[in-house]
């Protein structure tokens, strides 16, 4: 026993002196403190100046005052104008907001190059300080709210001066209009990437991404907010992104798209839906003659979006952007190798067929799900309706991958359950639709089919033998696997 104590203690000890900083850097500041004085000893002991990175995270869990101080003694102890590498902050709890002001003060004092501020709940008011948007150290900037808890005014954009910025997130915060928006990403002459959560900009007159510079681009809803939450739809919408690499893009669809300037466009994951028409009825309000409130459609159609990033080269499309395609598409999709469509048992594959035609250089074809609702126009590439000819015929693709996707139901209890795969539910229709593909895919060189469920998997091992006696009909050199997802 005593032996293997001095055996541990000599390991910790060998790391060299210098290194200890940088290691217990990586913990919650709380943590890296509390090792340091209770556990380490002499020169081992942290110095709160080489702290460069400094962590705080502080939920209803823990006791106010306790953290207000803590906060308050680490940044006392640390030697002023110390540069800082990063500092996070979330507060998920009624801290006073005088006390958050002050911390973020003391990052922009101290030089912070990479800042992480999140607030999600709060006592009495907050606002950000304007300086956050002439830190001209500032690399990285996230801010994240609920609610929005932190808004972007007009004021605090005023002289906005980011010569540094290669990051910025903004997840769930209050942007007054696309002016300032606009004003914001321009004066960050470096900006790479972007990342822009829960903006809720369809209030905004127009909406425009505009960068010389930038490099990724995601504009998504989180989970804890829906697009049905959101009952209008952009207006207008635009990118003119011309290094553009990576796009990410969740919205419902625009009116109109006048600037897409992604010609450098390589990756792109597409969710683009309709917003429903709805309508709001008062017996009371029918009754004293008042109108109904209608909210209607900004557009349904997608296609011109989708046909200004020709120069994609990896494409995803959701099963709801899928539904807001109406070829034809006018322009091929030259640079465009892989394809990734999510299907729906609900909703068509009506657009794939023009998709495929317009692709000639497609060599990986994805669909996540082979169930779709069975339509006239799909009769190309599914047994459906089937066609003497189909564009299935003309593929380039050597690669299909089909990923078996499950649905989640309620139950009459109100308990959500997994709902068995698709190869369970209908394994007859599925093994029909692998076959259509393996027969008329001429260049197909690999197949592979993952199962979502355990009993999926065994189900499509068993039946196997139905689609290796295919191999080399269609193609001589197909070959085809069952894997577990």
């Amino acid at each position: 026993m005593d032996s293997n104590k001095k055996r541990e203690k000599s390991a910790i000890t060998d790391i060299p002196t210098d290194l200890v900083p940088q290691i217990l850097s990586w913990l919650p500041t709380k943590t890296a403190v509390t090792v340091s004085y209770l556990l380490l000893k002499g020169e081992w002991r942290i110095n709160l100046n080489s702290l460069s990175k400094l962590s705080f995270c502080y939920d209803d869990e823990e006791e106010e005052d306790q953290f207000v101080r803590f906060v308050n003694e680490v940044l006392r102890l640390r030697v002023a104008n110390c540069e800082l590498d990063s500092f996070y902050l979330k507060i998920d709890g009624e801290i006073d907001g005088s006390d958050v002001s002050t911390w973020v003060d003391y990052s922009l004092n101290n030089g912070v190059q990479k800042m992480n501020l999140r607030i999600y709940d709060i006592k009495g008011d907050f606002e950000l300080n304007p300086r956050v948007f002439v830190q001209k150290s500032l690399v990285t900037l996230k801010l994240a709210s609920y609610r929005n808890l932190i808004s972007i005014s007009g004021d605090d954009v005023a002289e906005v001066d980011l010569p540094c910025l290669k990051r910025l997130w903004l997840d769930d915060i209050n942007i007054e209009d696309n002016e300032m928006f606009v004003r914001l990403i321009s004066s960050c002459p470096v900006l790479e990437e972007l990342v822009m959560i829960d903006m809720k900009w369809q209030r905004w007159n127009a909406c425009l991404v505009a960068s010389a510079s930038l490099k990724r681009l995601k504009i998504i809803w989180s989970n804890a907010v829906e697009m049905d939450d959101f009952e209008r739809c952009p207006q207008s919408v635009s990118f003119d992104t011309p290094k553009l690499l990576y796009l990410e893009y969740t919205d419902h669809v625009a009116g109109q798209y006048p600037v897409l300037n992604l010609g450098s466009l390589i990756e792109a994951r597409i969710r683009i839906e309709t917003i429903d028409e709805k309508e709001e009825e008062d017996d009371e309000e029918e009754e004293d003659d008042e109108e109904e409130e209608v909210i209607v459609n900004a557009g349904d159609d997608a296609t011109t979006f989708i046909t200004g990033i020709t120069s994609v080269r990896k494409l995803y499309l959701s099963d709801n952007t899928v539904q807001v395609l109406h070829p034809p598409f006018h322009d091929e999709y030259g640079n465009l190798t892989h394809l990734t469509v999510q299907s729906c048992k609900t909703l068509s594959w009506d657009p794939i067929p023009e998709l495929l035609r317009s692709s000639p250089h497609l060599e990986t074809l994805v669909f996540e799900g082979l169930f779709h609702l069975a339509t006239d126009e799909c009769g190309d590439v599914c047994p459906c309706q089937i066609r003497k000819k189909s564009c299935l015929v003309a593929s380039p693709v050597t690669l299909l991958e089909i990923h078996e996707i499950t649905n989640d139901e309620e139950s009459d209890e109100g308990v959500v359950k997994q709902d068995r795969g698709e190869v369970i539910e209908d394994e007859a229709r599925f093994v029909e639709q692998v076959k259509f593909f393996m027969m008329r895919m001429p260049r197909l060189q690999q197949v592979k089919i993952y199962g979502k469920t355990k009993e999926s998997v065994t189900a499509l091992n068993e039946i196997a033998s139905q689609l290796w006696r295919l191999e080399g009909k269609a193609s001589p050199t197909v070959q085809v696997s069952i894997l577990e997802a």
